[in-house]
C-alpha cells in the first residue's frame, strides 16, 4: 500500500471558525498517471475484495496520526474516515474500529 497516500482536510465549525475535526482522504499516487482519485480505484478494490484490507489500513493509519498530533500538542479532534459500502456492511467493521482505537491508543470519543 506504499502508493496509497493520505491527505487530511480540516472540518471547521461554521459558528466559531475553529477546526472541529479532521477527515482522512485517501489517494493513489500512480508512478505514471499521478494522483488518482478514489472514484477511480475504490470500485475496483471493492470488486476484488482488497477494499477490506485497505479499509483496515486506513482506519489504523488515521487513528495513529490523530494520536501523534495529540502527542505533539494539538487539541483533541474527531477523525472522519470514509468507509466503502462493502466495508460498512462487512461483519468485522466494529471489530476493525475497536482494533484501530486500541492499537493507536485513540479515545473512542
Amino acid at each position: 500500500m506504499s502508493n496509497l497516500v493520505f491527505f487530511y482536510q480540516s472540518k471547521q465549525d461554521m459558528n466559531t471558525g475553529r477546526i472541529a475535526g479532521i477527515e482522512a482522504l485517501l489517494r493513489w499516487q500512480h508512478p505514471d498517471l499521478g494522483l488518482i482519485m478514489p472514484r477511480q480505484f475504490i470500485p475496483l478494490a471493492e470488486e476484488n475484495g482488497l477494499i477490506i484490507s485497505i479499509g483496515r489500513w486506513v482506519l489504523n493509519t488515521a487513528c495513529r496520526q490523530n494520536v501523534a498530533w495529540q502527542q505533539e500538542g494539538f487539541p483533541t479532534l474527531t477523525m472522519a474516515v470514509n468507509l466503502s459500502r462493502r466495508q460498512f456492511f462487512g461483519k468485522d467493521l466494529l471489530k476493525d474500529i475497536k482494533g484501530a482505537l486500541q492499537e493507536s491508543g485513540m479515545a473512542p470519543c
